[in-house]
Formats: C-alpha cells, structure tokens, sequence
C-alpha cells in the first residue's frame, strides 16, 4: 500500500465512528505507520488535515476505541499522541501544533 493510500485510510477511519472499536484502533496503527515514513510537505499536509479532525473528534474516537483498547495501559511514546487520547483529554498532555506548522510550511 502505498503512502497516499494510507494517508486516505487514516482520514477515513478517523471520522467514522460508526465502525467496529476494533477499525478505529486499527485506524491509530495507521496513524503509527505514518508517523515512521518520510512523508513529501503535501502527504504531511494532508496528515496534519486529518490529525485535526481527529482531535476535534477526540472524545468520540476514545469512547469508542476505549471498547477494545486501554489508553491508560498504553505504552508507546508520547509524540505518537493519538494513544494517548485519555491523558490529552484529561488536559496532562498538550497537541503540539508548532512543529507540525513548520514541517507543512
């Protein structure tokens, strides 16, 4: 698969929430694959687009992905923010929007 395809995949798992809990995690797997390629300034614009809308969905998406996944047990890093929904919802960690600005810019 290639990156635009993926890129594609994550937007769509990121705004269904009508999906099974298990889609959605598998959606933030998707999110993790992307976070290790080297994307071109438009692939990361288009993360960065959808990224957004993940946060601005981020009490559904962890509601719902809740159901098969604990957040509080997660154990991946912490710039791979979108396991650790709960704490960024509890307000303990903050999206950082300045390096995304300057790597799309």
């Amino acid at each position: 698969m290639n990156r635009i395809e993926l890129i594609n995949l994550y937007g769509q798992g990121i705004t269904d929430c009508e999906t099974s809990p298990f889609e959605m995690l598998e959606t933030l797997h998707i999110r993790s694959e992307l976070h290790q390629l080297s994307l071109t300034k438009e692939e990361k614009k288009m993360v960065a687009a959808y990224d957004l809308k993940l946060l601005g969905n981020a009490e559904q998406v962890f509601e719902h992905t809740s159901k098969a996944y604990d957040f509080s047990a997660s154990k991946e890093k912490m710039d791979e923010w979108w396991w650790h929904l709960d704490l960024l919802l509890k307000g303990e960690i903050l999206f950082n929007a300045t390096s995304l600005y300057d790597d799309v810019i």
